[in-house]
């Protein structure tokens, strides 16, 4: 199996791109689980942790890789959003990350956000970048 860890923020269209990359992989329904992952960042845990039927961009990732016939998990984590993918990534031992990036001003962050540069960075796994 080719474990495939997909981190969603909030962006629905971030997240959709990245089931549709997802589900491209070669012989995706047979040999690829995909665990879909939203991270509740520190900063809004005040508010109490999000759990994953309530992040809408997590839902419609899920809904899609299910409706692709793609294997899935679903989780849910609560941290600094770039230790707890990277974690989250080792645990499963996941074979690829497949991040959303976005825009950002600045020259060091043009075509990623500062979550996706610090996994980039800081994991030896592979890392794909969906728009």
């Amino acid at each position: 199996m080719y474990d495939v860890l997909v981190p969603v923020d909030t962006d629905e269209e971030r997240a959709g791109h990245q089931a549709e990359y997802v589900a491209s992989l070669p012989s995706a329904t047979e040999s690829v689980r995909a665990t879909v992952l939203y991270v509740t960042p520190r900063e809004e845990y005040s508010d109490g942790p999000r759990d994953f039927e309530e992040v809408d961009s997590a839902v419609a990732a899920a809904d899609a890789l299910d409706a692709a016939g793609v294997s899935l998990d679903r989780a849910a984590a609560v941290g600094t959003v770039s230790r707890e993918i990277i974690d989250h990534a080792d645990e499963i031992d996941a074979d690829q990350i497949v991040m959303g990036g976005r825009k950002r001003s600045g020259v060091a962050k043009v075509l990623v956000g500062s979550s996706t540069q610090d996994v980039i960075y800081s994991t030896e796994r592979p890392v794909v970048v969906t728009g």
